[in-house]
């Protein structure tokens, strides 16, 4: 079977660091063309650093962001319709252990640095507390949301730590994707946000990276705990809540 065709079988894979890479070594052994990242990063529109850190599987693209580098790997709608399920199941995955990770610190399960395992705590590790986790640059934690008001209420906050751009401007930024009235309405609503406004949304408020799979993670776990017997199909959806 041709490397490419391969692609269809999405169980095979456990990342799309690694469908993305066979792709590549398929295009060298049967086209005779080896892509640089910096080719990829070109076809695609993207910076090398993200195209780099992508195929190296240290952080998972967007939903944008894997259409362009899946058309500029040749892979047609069915191969990339794949590679978007396989994506989506390795961002679920990724922002589930974070969660846990997250619950285990806080219940001081972790290992602190400096400690000196079960056989005993070091000095310095005996003079130290758990500490509360901050997210990054001081950006609203979601975590802890519990139902779609507080997710609205969480979401005004990032608008606060954002800058408190106008409606204007966050539209602007958005390149369209997002108007103004609808910001609005989600800024003031109740009901869970639709996705993609809300990921475009932080985004323009400058969420990223492993902040914003947080943000999904927790989206996820709500709508699965609204949409009747979808909760038990998702790992940590009906336990997550803190």
């Amino acid at each position: 079977m041709a490397a490419i065709e391969q692609v269809k079988h999405r169980r095979h894979y456990d990342s799309v660091s690694e469908a993305l890479r066979l792709q590549i070594d398929f295009l060298a052994e049967h086209q005779n063309e080896r892509l640089s990242v910096r080719q990829l990063s070109e076809a695609a529109g993207m910076s090398p650093s993200r195209v780099t850190a992508t195929l190296a599987g240290r952080r998972v693209p967007n939903r944008d962001e894997l259409d362009l580098l899946c058309m500029a790997l040749g892979l047609g709608a069915e191969h990339r319709k794949d590679l978007q399920w396989l994506r989506t199941r390795e961002e679920t995955e990724r922002a589930h252990r974070a969660q846990v990770a997250f619950a285990a610190v806080r219940s001081g399960a972790a290992t602190l640095p400096g400690s000196a395992g079960a056989g005993g705590a070091s000095p310095r590790a005996a003079r130290e507390r758990p500490r509360q986790p901050v997210p990054a640059f001081g950006q609203p934690d979601p975590i802890r949301v519990s139902s779609p008001e507080e997710l609205i209420q969480a979401l005004n906050a990032a608008h606060v730590w954002g800058g408190s751009p106008s409606l204007r401007e966050l539209e602007k930024r958005s390149k369209g994707i997002l108007r103004r009235s609808s910001i609005s309405d989600m800024l003031r609503g109740t009901a869970l946000p639709d996705y993609d406004r809300l990921v475009a949304f932080l985004r323009v408020c400058g969420v990223e990276g492993a902040n914003l799979d947080t943000w999904v993670f927790v989206w996820r776990r709500l709508k699965a705990l609204e949409t009747p017997g979808v909760a038990s199909w998702m790992p940590g959806a009906e336990s997550a809540v803190l």
